[in-house]
Order: C-alpha cells, then sequence, then structure tokens
C-alpha cells in the first residue's frame, strides 16, 4: 500500500508540472468599495466689519467621498488596480478641478487613476494630485485631522475670497488633474517621487493639445507641469521622525505681442518641505511652502507670491487627541502693489469611538489684513472667532 501512495504522489507531482496543466495565480481585478464622509455644524461666536451685521452665522457643512478600487497580482509579480473617487455632496466652492478657470462648479470625480506596482515602484496614470503633494505633510491634527488650520477639510469662518492658508498648493491649473507618476520603492525608510502633466484638466476623450481653446490653452492656462519630492519616514523604539521637500513648475499661457498664445510667460514655481516628529505620546510638527505666480496676475501684470508657515503640537492620549495648529500666509501682491496676512489658529480635540469613526471638534481664530484702507479686491480686513463640531467616517 505504501509503494501505491508513494507512486500517485509522484503522478500528480508530475501532472502538475507539466505546462497543460500548471496553475495560475492570474485573477480578474474585483472592486471593493470605501471612502469618508465628513459631516459637521459651526457657528461665528464673533466676527468684525460687514460680515457681522444681521447674517446668518451658523452652518452645516459636508465632505464625502465614495472610493471604488481593487488590484489583482499576476504570476510575473506585478501588481494592477485600478482607483475611482466619487463626491457624494453638492459643493459649489471653486474653480473647478477639471482646469476651467471661469466655473466654481466642482467635477463630481474627485480622481481616477490607473497603477502597476512591482519591486521597482508604482506607475499611476491618471486624474492624481502632483508628486510633491503626494508626499506633503504638515503639522500633526488631532483624530482624522477634519480641522485645522492648514488646508482645512471643513471650515465655518468666512474669511474674505474664501482663502485658506495652505503649504500644499498646487501649480497646475487644478490639483487632481491628468498626469503620470512615479513613485520609488521605500529603502531605508527613504522613497521619492516624480510626476508630469501634459495640461490643466481632468483627462478625457479626444483632447487635441494645440488649436483649440480647452481651458489650458486659453490665456493663464497652465501646462506642462514637473514635479519631484522626496521623503523619509522612520521609527527608533519611542521616537519617530518623519519628513519631505519637494519642487513644482509648469508653464503659462500668456498672449504675446501677436495675439497669439504661447508659453513660458509668468511660470508658476511652488517648493515646500515640512516634518513630524514624535516622542511616545507627543508630535510636533511643521511645514513651509514657497509658491510664485499660481494665481492670475492682478491688474499691471505684477507677480503674486506666496510664502506660508505651519507648525504645531498634537497630544495622543488613549482615544483622546487634541492639537493646536497656527498658520501665516503672506500672500504679497495679492492686492493691487499691496501684500495682505493671514493668521490661522485652531485648537482641535478629538475622541475616537471605534475604527475609522471619531467626534472631533474645533475653535478656530482667523485674522486677514489686506493692508487697504476702505474696499478691497479681496475684501475689507477680517477677524472672526468660530465653534466646529462633527463626526468622522472612514470606510
Amino acid at each position: 500500500m505504501k509503494k501505491v501512495l508513494l507512486g500517485t504522489s509522484a503522478l500528480c507531482a508530475c501532472a502538475l508540472a507539466t505546462p497543460g496543466v500548471a496553475q495560475t495565480m492570474n485573477e480578474p481585478i474585483k472592486l471593493g468599495f470605501g471612502g469618508y464622509m465628513n459631516t459637521a455644524y459651526g457657528d461665528i461666536l464673533s466676527e468684525s466689519g460687514a460680515n457681522g451685521r444681521g447674517r446668518r452665522r451658523d452652518d452645516i457643512n459636508e465632505d464625502a467621498v465614495l472610493s471604488v478600487k481593487g488590484s489583482t497580482k499576476l504570476d510575473n509579480g506585478f501588481t494592477v488596480g485600478a482607483r475611482i473617487d466619487f463626491r457624494v455632496e453638492n459643493s459649489f466652492s471653486g474653480p473647478s478641478n477639471a482646469g476651467d478657470l471661469t466655473t466654481t462648479l466642482q467635477d463630481v470625480i474627485k480622481k481616477q487613476y490607473l497603477y502597476v506596482r512591482s519591486d521597482f515602484g508604482e506607475i499611476r496614470l491618471g486624474d492624481d494630485d502632483d508628486a510633491r503633494r503626494q508626499k506633503a505633510m504638515g503639522a500633526p491634527l488631532a483624530g482624522q485631522g477634519m480641522f485645522g488650520a492648514n488646508t482645512p477639510d471643513l471650515l465655518v469662518l468666512a474669511i474674505p475670497g474664501g482663502l485658506t492658508n495652505t503649504t500644499m498648493k498646487s501649480t497646475s491649473t487644478g490639483k487632481r488633474v491628468e498626469r503620470i507618476l512615479y513613485f520609488t520603492p521605500t529603502i531605508a525608510g527613504f522613497s521619492f517621487a516624480a510626476s508630469y502633466a501634459p495640461g490643466g484638466e481632468k483627462a478625457g476623450i479626444g483632447e487635441i493639445p494645440s488649436g483649440v481653446a480647452t481651458p489650458t490653452n486659453g490665456v493663464n492656462g497652465i501646462n506642462n507641469d514637473i514635479s519631484v519630492s522626496g521623503s523619509y519616514s522612520g521609527k527608533f523604539g519611542d521616537f519617530s521622525l518623519d519628513g519631505y521637500a519637494g519642487g513644482s513648475s509648469g508653464h503659462r499661457v500668456r498672449v504675446a505681442q501677436t495675439g497669439q498664445n504661447i508659453t513660458g510667460r509668468d511660470n508658476p514655481l511652488a517648493v515646500a518641505g515640512g516634518g513630524v516628529v514624535g516622542w511616545g505620546p507627543i508630535k510636533f510638527g511643521g511645514a513651509y511652502e514657497y509658491l510664485y505666480d499660481r494665481d492670475v496676475p492682478v491688474a499691471g501684470g505684477t507677480h503674486q507670491t506666496r510664502k506660508t508657515w505651519d507648525i504645531g503640537p498634537e497630544y495622543i492620549m488613549g482615544p483622546f487627541s487634541v492639537s493646536l495648529d497656527w498658520t501665516r500666509g503672506i500672500y504679497y501682491n495679492r492686492e493691487v502693489n499691496t501684500s495682505p496676512k493671514l493668521d490661522m489658529i485652531s485648537l482641535s480635540g478629538a475622541y475616537q469611538l471605534g475604527p475609522g469613526i471619531s467626534i472631533e471638534a474645533a475653535l478656530d481664530w482667523a485674522h486677514y489684513d489686506s493692508h487697504v484702507t476702505g474696499t478691497a479686491v479681496n475684501g475689507t480686513n477680517y477677524s472672526g472667532l468660530g465653534l466646529i463640531t462633527g463626526v468622522s467616517l472612514n470606510f
């Protein structure tokens, strides 16, 4: 009987080794769902100037995204996948990520790309953030980061022009536009990324690079956006260190004396970096961004420049966390020949109810100094204090 069993095992082994009946790991891509929903109620406790005269001060804000994503690993070791993020709330804050400089309607698809990943890194193709924004970080925020002073997800204060400080501003016409990205593998904590976007619009069908008045072929459109960045992440016992640095640049379309649109005038440039250090329950970090001529030049052709700082600590105690975030943005020539300044401070707290579920609140303060007497292009001076609280769900 033993000889029979051994003979049978040998036949099975030979059958598995035969090419005609070889087993395969290849499987079709199976899609799954994910995303997040942040909903908050806020009230402006006090405001200066015309904004505080008999107007409604409270509001309910929401930011929700549904993600459809999936991948498969092939026999050759490559992983192929895709991701599509849909906005699932009405929004009229703009300009549109589609690259249109005139409309204020948000696009329905926030991002969409396919990717190929292997031991040599990852390549993405589609609508996504540039390499510098992919690596960007700032001061740590309580909970899941609903509130803060650096690119806050939800904000109740009515700052003139809808302005908020950010160290993660994109140089392309929109944030997540069609581009190709490459991410290196992580080696000894270090990794790098690079990206290129031919235009500043979302991916589509039948687009022509030249000769058509698409949003980014028109005046002030930004094309040929290139971005590079590098980051480090390491943990040594109770001590942790994370940091990044990167730069981005593109070509702005301007009108020559002949009346033809050409590129290479008033080109935007951004250089940024930041880091976070941790020791036990305490984290401390910040970021800085220098941004040249991202926005359309003001009257007279004066160039705009932004310098933005972000700094603050976070303390974590079990499911509780609290953070204090301060940003300052100096907006050179945002007004005509003047340089307004915006300071924002956010004291945030959060309680983690469960995996991906948190209750968060923040006390936000902002002061905008236009440096202009009377009515200015982007509003008069402003000071505001607001309280906002809500629930963050990640699924």
